[in-house]
This record gives structure tokens, C-alpha cells and sequence, in this order.
């Protein structure tokens, strides 16, 4: 009888298989429940500010997170920061580029926390057992200063519970206790990858009314992934704000490692800040190859995911096709079989966004009227002829808009809610982009995060398996 010799798997595709087989069963435990569609905690604990005083009903003995030792805790998105306290936004040396988030992860079998925080006008969000305390947040009474303060979540029971603490951009965390007799110790993490998101506004977070709720993070945690948002608005990849950097600059600098976890997955994307008229796009596609080259350099064997542009309303077709374009054509360049490329404007079953439109908000609720003043100025063209006002009461009328100016009027009064849509052509732009006109919307942030994460998964499938 001949014997078949099957050739035994190589250590890369061992390792691709482990990682494959992790993202797996992460994503579909996210799939049966993650905290964008698990709800809110059915019975949420009562939250008490106390300040700056430690309050009695804890114990005085601190578990300590800072930078030099995370202790008891799994930090996704934060880095450390100045007065040794981790925080959630991130500098590489350039004060204005930020990371949008962090979370600090624990077990806890206790009646009461205690988180020690840093004071922020930007709310504290608590995550129990994977579903959110409060979709809205906690604002610290004491919003300025140096002085941790103390919030307090009453359970009403002990029980064991996984708690995270969730911050924003100047957000930050020192520690946690729990009362005499209880504890807190790690959450296992084992089996949880970890990843970065680099890219610009719309990976920082900007659209949505929490920088938390960004696409970049909703396409986390419905994979079940440790993500670090690595966002720098205004930037691409030859389209650079005032004193910050491009992408593949930032590769460069080490922008993808800042966080404390090494990256499993590296997920980059085509800029709408580079769809725009005068733009040389085979500098955008040079610079993407030097980038995807460097990040390699970085990171060998770590699978690399490019997004393609998403289509904001204030740029045109073209410039949009020819930013995705180039990228692509880098991804198509580099030929690196763990590098993929997710077309999202040439997507072959359609674009994900179309039409020309937004989410239209006003300073306030609408009675009878036939003129309104918009929360923020109107950034498109000033018409009184294109734009279609959809209201919440279903009525529609056309609209007399200035571009930069907060005032709208049009013909025949309405009762409506403090927010519309405004539509210029058909599609869904006006469901999924911010009334700023580019980025996306809270819903939109969760359409694309969706899109994002089903698109993924099938080009890991694709690479690893």
C-alpha cells in the first residue's frame, strides 16, 4: 500500500490558524451579544459623584492603574500620561493628535465600586457585565482641575460582575476599590485579539454625539475586539492638518504600538481628506505603499485590512473614486498575501453610502412653524430650490438654506421634533451623515461599523484560512 506524505503545516500558518480560530469565537459571542445591541443594564446601579473624597463605603485600599503598572486591569485604547495616570487620549508627540477612547476592564464581586477620575467635561460611560450603565453618561460635577474625583456605582447586591470604565479623549483613570471583603482581579483576556484602527476623523470618532459611538469602535465591538482608535482628523495620505502628520508618517513615528498590547490585526482606510480637486493621486497611492511597507517592516505577519473611502456628500464622485482608487492601487502594489483591500465607493454590490443629504438639527422643537435657526451653521450651498426637508411628522417641503448661516425657512408651517432630515438627491446619506455634511452620523457610525466588521472577518477568512 503507498503511503500519501502530506507536508506539514509551516509555524506562520499554525500561528494564522490560532488567530483565525480566536477571531472566530470572538466574533461570534459578539454576534449572540456586544454593547451596541446587547441594550442597557436592566436594573443599572445608582451612580453618586462624591467628589474629591474618597467615600466610606469603599475600602481605602486602592487598585491601582498608572504607568508604571496596570495592575488588576485590561487597558483597551489608553495610554499612559502625564500625573501617572492612563488616559484616554493619546499624543505621539504632536499635542493636538489624539486617540478618541480608552477602557479599563475588571472582575468585581462587590456591592460597590469606586473608579478614581480624572476631571473631564466629557462623560464617564460604565460597561457591566457587556451591556452599557447609561448610553448617555456621567458628567463629573468637577469638570476642571488636577484633583481626581470619585464616582461610586451601588449595585444594591454583591454579586461577580465584569465592569469596565469607559473614557473620552481627556478622560482618565487612576485605579478602582470595592468595599471590606470584596476584591477586584483581572478579566481573562486570552482569547481576545488585539488591533488598531489608524486613519483620521472619522477613526478618532468625530460625527456621533460621543467620540466612543465612532465607526472605528462600533466595528470592534461587533467582532469582540481590543481596539485601539488611533484617529487624527483633518489627515490622510497626503492630506496633513495644521502641525500633525499623514498616515504613513505616523506608521513611521510608531503610531501603530502606542497602545500597551502589540496590534493582531492592522486596520487602515482611504481618507476623505484626500478626495478633493487639485489632488495628486499618485502621491496619495506612493505614500500608501511607503506606509503599508513600513508597517510591515513593523510588524511582520500581522494581517493588514484597508478600507476603502466612505462617500461624504460634500465631495464629489470623482475625487471620492480617485482617493479609493489609489489606495487600492498601493494595496494592489504592495502584493503581500496578509494585506487586503475592502472597496466601500466601488464596492461591486453597491456603495455603502449614496445620495446627497444629511441629518438636519435645530435649536429647538419645532410648533406651527415656517422658519427655524439649525444647532449649527449649514455647511453646504446656500439654495431654495434643492433641498428637500423630510420632518418627524413625515411632511417634507423645500428649503431656503445660506451656506454658513444658521437660518431656514420654507413655505407652509410644520410641527415637528428638533431634528430632520435634509435631502439633495436620493440615497442614504441623509440617514447616515452628520449635519456637518462628512461625517457620519451616530447611526451612520453604527451602519458602517457593522460593514466594517462583516467585511473584515470575510478578507481574515480569506487571509488566514
Amino acid at each position: 500500500m503507498l503511503a500519501v506524505m502530506i507536508p506539514a503545516a509551516s509555524p506562520r500558518e499554525i500561528a494564522n490558524q490560532r488567530l483565525l480560530d480566536r477571531l472566530r469565537r470572538t466574533a461570534k459571542a459578539a454576534d449572540i451579544s456586544n454593547p451596541r445591541i446587547a441594550g442597557t443594564v436592566s436594573t443599572p446601579p445608582i451612580v453618586v459623584d462624591h467628589g474629591a473624597t474618597f467615600p466610606a463605603l469603599t475600602s481605602s485600599t486602592l487598585y491601582p492603574c498608572n504607568g508604571v503598572s496596570q495592575g488588576v486591569w485590561h487597558v483597551v485604547g489608553g495610554r499612559y500620561a502625564s500625573g501617572g495616570r492612563i488616559s484616554a487620549g493619546v499624543q505621539d508627540g504632536v499635542p493636538n493628535q489624539l486617540n478618541s477612547y480608552a477602557r479599563w476592564e475588571v472582575m468585581a464581586d462587590s456591592r460597590y465600586f469606586t473608579a478614581r477620575l480624572g476631571p473631564t467635561s466629557v462623560p464617564y460611560r460604565f460597561i457591566v457585565d457587556g451591556r452599557y450603565v447609561s448610553l448617555s453618561g456621567t458628567v463629573l460635577e468637577t469638570t476642571t482641575g488636577n484633583t481626581d474625583q470619585y464616582l461610586t456605582l451601588d449595585f444594591g447586591s454583591r454579586a461577580v460582575r465584569r465592569i469596565v470604565v469607559e473614557a473620552m479623549r481627556t478622560g482618565r483613570l487612576a485605579g478602582g476599590a470595592v468595599e471590606d471583603g470584596a476584591a477586584l482581579w483581572p478579566v481573562d483576556a486570552s482569547d481576545v485579539p488585539h488591533t488598531v484602527f489608524l486613519g483620521d476623523s472619522y477613526v478618532f470618532g468625530s460625527g456621533p454625539d460621543l467620540t466612543a459611538d465612532g465607526v472605528a469602535v462600533q466595528m470592534a465591538d461587533r467582532m469582540g475586539l481590543a481596539l485601539q482608535a488611533s484617529g487624527s482628523g483633518g489627515t490622510g495620505w497626503n492630506q496633513s492638518a495644521s502641525h500633525v502628520y499623514r498616515f504613513d508618517q505616523r506608521i513611521d513615528n510608531g503610531d501603530l504600538g502606542l497602545a500597551y498590547h502589540s496590534p493582531e490585526v492592522i486596520f487602515l482606510h482611504a481618507s476623505v481628506n484626500d478626495a478633493y480637486a487639485g489632488q495628486d493621486n499618485a502621491i496619495v497611492k506612493t505614500n500608501a505603499l511607503a506606509g503599508l511597507r513600513s508597517a510591515r517592516a513593523q510588524f511582520p505577519g500581522v494581517p493588514i485590512i484597508v478600507f476603502g473611502c466612505i462617500a461624504a456628500p460634500n465631495r464629489s464622485e470623482s475625487f471620492i473614486a480617485a482617493a479609493e482608487a489609489s489606495v487600492a492601487q498601493a494595496v494592489a502594489a504592495f502584493a503581500d498575501p496578509l494585506c487586503r483591500f475592502v472597496p466601500i465607493n466601488g464596492d461591486p454590490q453597491g456603495r455603502w453610502i449614496s445620495g446627497s443629504g444629511s441629518e438636519l438639527r435645530f435649536s429647538t422643537t419645532l410648533s406651527d412653524a415656517t422658519s427655524a435657526t439649525l444647532a449649527t451653521p449649514w455647511p453646504a450651498g446656500t439654495s431654495a430650490s434643492t433641498y428637500t426637508i423630510i420632518f418627524s411628522d413625515g411632511s417634507t417641503r423645500l428649503a431656503s438654506f445660506t451656506q454658513n448661516g444658521t437660518k431656514v425657512t420654507w413655505s407652509g408651517p410644520v410641527t415637528a421634533g428638533a431634528m430632520a432630515m435634509v435631502r439633495q438627491t436620493e440615497g442614504n446619506a441623509r440617514f447616515t451623515i452628520h449635519p456637518d455634511w462628512i461625517h457620519p452620523s451616530s447611526y451612520g457610525a453604527a451602519y458602517i461599523g457593522e460593514r466594517y466588521a462583516r467585511s473584515a472577518l470575510a478578507v481574515l477568512e480569506d487571509m488566514l484560512g
